[in-house]
């Protein structure tokens, strides 16, 4: 066992053993089942002492065993037929307890890597986009399928088959004191090597699994990456160019994989050739004690059988110990995880809000995704509640960063952003986004069906009130010409849909969500004029009865809000706009060059932002 990291595997036990204790009434008849099988294995060899000091070759002094079961059977061929079913009997309960025990650790196991895997998922959904910023879906995927599985390994195997065969090899060694000690001594004489064997491949073995998990973890994320790209690697006939290149990360992991193999194997060899030497010892020590009278040929041969009980658990561990230590490596993998908090979280007198008016204030808000890089810089901005605000500027001047901050993916470094008055950090996060609805640039659509998209805005929404939410945002239509309606599937990403078509059932989406806050990030900057067109048809409604930020490049969407604002350069400049220069205005910025943004994700390093309003029509649309 030298091959673990035992602080770390106390560590990775003491964390999850709660998940193991939700099923006490299954390790409970597991371990009820393990002691069983352990008796089986004791059992077992007697039988043959029987029959070979007692019936093969009867002695004088054959033991207590042999002489009990001469007395209680005289005849011999009765005694051997006792003796052919007892053997029978112990092989019939040994299977039975020995299938139990397997059948609810498999159980408990299952079960428990299932929780396992719903905490990992859970907490990664909990964790901040700081965090998500940073780390691959490859990576997040390797450890929420490989690594979650490993965990059976881990807490089944120690917890429990560990268990079993230490308490084996007690048991068997207790007994073949008892026995002989001194054929017991020979016996144990073979664990001195053993450990040293462990201790020389542990921190191999351990090394090639942590490369071994890495080079997984980055060839899930590779396949992640040019999966969801392959219409671009098919547009520019890089099929084989991948091919090559997820070769070589194929071949890198498999070469891990096959060093910790290689390892596994040495080591299994070498205990191989230990066990081996332990039994010629034991075996020629044995006949000089049959020899000298100390003990029966019976008791050699039940001895020669405990001696395999022995090594066989003893062989097992040394083997396991590769698996182990695999098993430890995704254990911490996935603890790695569990243990991060996340940056953004309810303040401890945070309150869960109502339905809010919806009034909107950033004040001396400044903000950096680095430290050193503002990306805002001392915003001020009121939105009144139900009021639309068009944002417009350059790319990569903070637009989104607003909608980011707003929503609390982040918080600012200063200044406070409130709705209706209030602190957003006074607020719990749960119910600030309940107040909210959001329509992003490629819509978000979820391989389900239409209904569901729709309803993931309001998880209770009644079939009416999706179709009602459909037919404001003009995609009643097109939906009622699909094959199955709003139960149509429309694939990955709505790959089956245009992307007018998923923009409106995004808009769909938040309109059944009646959110009195409304984000829109970009929501017809990919489309098509036509397809655009009908988009800012369809949004009209969601904005005329929420308080709106509109984040676009596009005049003709702008032109719905009751004012737009600029962001640009660090300072908040009002500068007042004639509606013809308008359109110009918005065209211009959209020229700029700039890192991107978006809510999908954080930017690249930006200038300090200014927001400059620029009145386009009084009053509320």
């Amino acid at each position: 066992m030298d091959t673990i990291d035992k602080r770390a595997l106390m560590r990775l036990l003491t964390r999850f053993w709660p998940l193991l204790k939700q099923h006490r009434k299954a390790l409970a008849g597991a371990i009820a089942c393990m002691f069983m099988v352990t008796a089986m294995e004791l059992l077992r060899p007697w039988p043959l002492k029987i029959v070979f000091d007692g019936i093969l070759m009867p002695i004088d002094t054959p033991g207590v065993v042999v002489e009990q079961a001469r007395a209680w059977l005289p005849d011999a061929d009765l005694l051997l037929l006792a003796v052919a079913l007892t053997i029978l009997v112990i092989a019939l309960l040994g299977g039975l307890f020995g299938f139990g025990q397997s059948y609810l650790l498999s159980s408990v196991g299952q079960r428990t890597v299932a929780e396992i895997r719903r905490m990992l998922y859970a907490h990664i959904q909990r964790l901040s986009h700081s965090f998500h910023d940073e780390r691959s879906l490859g990576d997040l995927l390797a450890r929420l399928s490989g690594d979650v599985r490993m965990m059976r390994e881990l807490l089944v195997n120690v917890a429990i088959y560990v268990s079993a065969r230490v308490l084996l090899i007690f048991a068997t060694v207790a007994v073949m004191l008892m026995m002989d000690w001194v054929l017991a001594l020979a016996a144990l004489s073979v664990l001195p090597p053993l450990m040293l064997l462990t201790r020389r491949f542990g921190g191999e073995i351990k090394g090639a699994a942590r490369r071994q998990r890495r080079k997984e973890s980055r060839i899930s994320d590779v396949m992640a990456e040019r999966i969801a790209s392959i219409r671009l690697v098919q547009a520019y006939a890089r099929e084989a160019y991948e091919d090559e290149r997820f070769s070589r990360y194929n071949a890198s992991s498999a070469q891990a994989g096959l060093r910790a193999t290689r390892l596994e194997a040495h080591l299994d060899r070498w205990v191989q050739i230990v066990l081996a030497t332990g039994t010629a010892l034991v075996i020629t020590l044995g006949v000089y004690r049959v020899r000298s009278g100390a003990i029966t040929p019976g008791d050699l041969l039940v001895f020669t059988a405990y001696l395999s009980a022995l090594f066989k658990p003893v062989r097992r561990l040394a083997a396991m110990t590769g698996r182990l230590a695999k098993a430890v490596v995704c254990g911490e993998r996935v603890l790695a995880i569990l243990d991060l908090e996340p940056e953004i979280r309810d303040a401890p007198d945070a309150r869960a809000v109502e339905r809010v008016h919806g009034a909107i204030a950033f004040e001396q808000l400044s903000f950096g995704y680095r430290a050193g890089r503002p990306v805002l810089d001392g915003i001020e901005l009121q939105v009144a509640a139900g009021e639309t605000v068009a944002i417009v500027g350059a790319s990569g001047q903070g637009k989104s960063t607003l909608a980011n901050l707003l929503l609390r993916f982040y918080d600012p470094q200063a200044g406070t952003i409130r709705v209706d008055g209030e602190d957003i950090r006074l607020y719990t996060l749960e119910s600030l986004r309940s107040q909210m609805a959001v329509v992003l640039q490629e819509g978000g659509i979820f391989n389900t069906s239409i209904r569901d998209n729709i309803r993931y805005g309001a998880l209770d929404a009644s079939d009416e009130a999706v179709e009602t939410a459909a037919r404001l945002a003009n995609a009643h239509e097109f939906i009622d010409r699909l094959p199955d309606g709003y139960d149509t599937v429309v694939g990955e990403r709505g790959a089956q849909l245009s992307g007018g078509q998923r923009q409106r059932i995004a808009i769909a989406r938040a309109l059944v969500r009646d959110a009195p806050i409304v984000i829109l990030d970009e929501p017809t900057a990919s489309l098509d004029r036509v397809a655009a067109d009908a988009v800012i048809d369809a949004l009209v409604p969601l904005v005329r009865r929420s308080t709106c930020l509109m984040i676009t490049h596009d005049p003709r969407l702008a032109a719905i809000a009751d004012r737009v604002v600029e962001v640009r350069d660090g300072r908040v400049v009002e500068i007042p706009a004639k509606p013809s220069t308008f359109g110009e205005k918005i065209d211009d910025d959209s020229a700029e060059a700039g890192a991107g943004g978006g809510l999908a994700g954080k930017g690249a390093s930006r200038p300090a932002a200014t927001v400059h309003v620029l009145p386009t029509r009084g009053g509320n649309a």
